[in-house]
């Protein structure tokens, strides 16, 4: 049995397949490994496309009640299953890895709990030294690396590799694995409209986002700024906590990280627990009326002056 194995839920498709197998080839770097495949019916074209990426072993791993299911909280029983299935003593994995991505993480997540492990969840760097993984994340925004090691398996982690790299033929040991678990049902989505005009801000171009030194005038301005301009309204944790600016909006390390083009940042002072919200490849524009603030030591672009005298002037500029 290889030390690291790849779960790869086929109902993510072909883009989540490709991914982990990636990450499983540079892991590895030469180290044989195996592909668990979990899905309703067995893949033969899935399943030639492991063993050409180098897994030795391929786990067609089979649930008639998984469909179309792709919610991590229903997979983890029917890979949990799978993966116990497959360990033999003396034969333990020291790390699973999932397809990167929200999903691929939080499966990651599920699986550490229920199969007593490590979850490792998004790293930039894994590797394995004797019977421990090493494994390095980001933190900070980018601005600094986490090591980690693991002694003890497994360790559930992550990781984006790119696409891996095929050979023109290539046999592999396939085992079929028919699953019989009771899987929890899927969740119920209750749809409700939330009243904000603005997108989130996953994926937005422009964040126009207030601090501390806003009020909730300057708020209303930032908003028909956003709005303007076709970006989006992010705030600061003291401009949460003044109930400025909703939770979902908050930008910094206990709230969303954004990677926008351009980042407008008024009246923020640039704490580090901002800053670790906000994409290095970000042009942050500052404009505050405090010439030492923190912000402008790492913003493109730099105004001192008091937002309610800028940013009127500025939406009438936009108007003309």
């Amino acid at each position: 049995m290889s030390r690291i194995v790849t779960v790869i839920p086929q109902a993510w498709g072909a883009q989540a397949l490709e991914a982990a197998l990636g990450a499983a080839q540079q892991v590895c770097a030469g180290e044989a490994f195996a592909a668990v495949l979990v899905s309703s019916q067995p893949s033969a074209r899935d399943a030639e496309l492991a063993a050409r990426a180098g897994a030795r072993q391929v786990y067609q791993s089979v649930h008639p009640a998984l469909g179309e299911c792709d919610e991590p909280q229903v997979l983890v029983a029917a890979v949990g299953e799978a993966l116990r299935a497959i360990s033999r003593p003396g034969g333990e994995v020291s790390l699973v890895l999932l397809p990167p991505g929200p999903q691929g993480e939080e499966l990651a997540a599920l699986l550490a709990d229920d199969l007593e492990g490590q979850a490792l969840g998004r790293c930039v760097a894994l590797q394995l030294e004797g019977d421990a993984v090493l494994a390095e994340r980001a933190a900070w925004g980018g601005r600094m690396r986490l090591s980690l090691r693991v002694a003890r398996g497994p360790a559930f982690a992550c990781l984006r590799a790119g696409r891996p790299q095929l050979k023109t033929e290539a046999t592999a040991d396939v085992y079929p694995i028919q699953l019989h678990g009771n899987l929890p049902r899927a969740l119920t989505l209750d749809r409700r409209e939330s009243g904000q005009r603005l997108p989130p801000l996953e994926g937005a171009r422009l964040v126009v986002s207030g601090g501390r030194g806003v009020n909730e005038q300057g708020f209303a301005l930032l908003e028909q700024l956003a709005l303007s301009l076709g970006g989006t309204l992010g705030g600061s944790l003291p401009a949460v906590d003044a109930g400025m600016v909703p939770v979902l909006r908050q930008v910094g390390v206990s709230g969303t990280f954004v990677s926008p083009q351009i980042y407008l940042a008024v009246g923020i002072s640039g704490t580090l627990q901002h800053l670790a919200g906000v994409s290095l490849d970000s042009c942050i524009v500052a404009i505050n009326q405090d010439p030492e603030a923190d912000i402008f030591k790492v913003a493109s672009l730099g105004v001192v002056a008091p937002w309610e005298t800028l940013l009127p002037a500025l939406l009438d500029s936009l108007r003309q």
